[in-house]
């Protein structure tokens, strides 16, 4: 383990915020986080992978824990199916592609997210249809109060869409993950972007690679790269409303997208409410709206977490009296 006092963390988030933390803790195995009450260290205590799902608004005055432990295994693989253990350090994207090239698919859809395993349970990630919750054993965790280690099953772990158990407990700390993949090439086309690029490339929808390929295109067609224009991928969560409310709007607007959840409500796309209410392609002194994919805020250069929060906050109230919906950040601001 290593320790950092007043450290910047403008390259610890892809907002490339320039702000310092009072302390950061680099955890090079889940042993080292025994050892975090050893030092004087300032509260609070927060975790960070890449930083590519935060917005500091000023300095951080407590201890990044910057899990860093790296690696996966293959724990069992039997009928086809393979439980693979990998820590919480891992690359994302790096993760995805080494178990396609080894033939375990089921992640393809979540190729190019940007961040750690560790952060995978946290948020439930998810893209174009599939939700990592979907492919998660158990979370092995590291309680920091009681100082003790843990496994939480899938069914305790409260998935649901983009929220998780983890998102309530601050004191735990995810040390490593547990997926079920499948040795069977059985892809999942059916979300519309990705249906579309296959069918119109006359690509082989069957492939997970060629899927992986697919969603890798997508997402850098609407997507801009954090290292040349800051932003955390998309800034709010799509609304979920009620029946009630989703007629009045459709009386209104009948070409509407939307989307038919379990329960009877209605999930409508946050970027079809922020083009609709004229922010798409926005462009402030230092901060602005994507003109691809309006769900993305951006840094356009020396923008502080400030005046994106307060970019973000405008675009919640235009929804607001546009639309009578409350959109809610994805993104943690710190």
């Amino acid at each position: 383990m290593k320790i950092f006092r007043d450290i910047s963390i403008k390259s610890f988030n892809t907002f490339g915020i320039d702000v310092k933390a009072a302390c950061m803790a680099e955890i090079e195995s889940a042993d080292d986080l025994k050892l975090l009450d050893d030092f004087a260290l300032p509260e609070p205590f927060f975790c960070i992978g890449q930083g590519s799902n935060l917005l500091f608004i000023s300095d951080f005055s407590g201890t990044l824990i910057h899990m860093i432990n790296s690696g996966w295994d293959v724990v069992s693989s039997q009928n086809g199916k393979v439980v693979i253990r990998a820590n919480a350090g891992c690359i994302w994207d790096e993760f995805v592609e080494q178990t396609l090239a080894k033939g375990y698919f089921g992640l393809e859809n979540l190729s190019l997210i940007p961040g750690t395993v560790g952060s995978t349970p946290v948020q439930n990630i998810g893209a174009y249809g599939v939700e990592a919750s979907q492919f998660i054993i158990s979370v092995h965790v590291y309680d920091r109060e009681s100082k003790t280690y843990f496994d939480i099953q899938n069914s305790d772990c409260k998935f649901a869409y983009r929220h998780s158990i983890f998102k309530l407990q601050p004191s735990w700390v995810v040390c490593s993950v547990d997926f079920r993949l499948t040795t069977d090439a059985k892809t999942r086309t059916h979300y519309k972007a990705v249906e579309e690029y296959l069918t119109s490339n006359q690509l082989d929808g069957s492939n997970p690679v060629v899927v992986r390929n697919a969603v890798i295109e997508i997402r850098n067609s609407k997507i801009p790269d954090y290292k040349e224009f800051g932003n955390a991928g998309s800034f709010f969560r799509n609304p979920v409303i009620d029946k009630g409310l989703f007629e009045k709007l459709r009386k209104r607007c009948a070409e509407m997208p939307f989307y038919l959840e379990p329960d009877g409500r209605y999930k409508i796309p946050a970027a079809w409410l922020i083009e609709q209410s004229g922010w798409k392609g926005f462009r402030g002194f230092h901060a602005g709206v994507h003109d691809k994919q309006p769900l993305i805020l951006i840094n356009l250069g020396g923008a502080t977490g400030k005046e994106l929060k307060e970019l973000a906050e405008e675009i919640q109230e235009s929804i607001k009296n546009n639309f009578g919906i409350q959109l809610h950040p994805e993104v943690i601001l710190l």
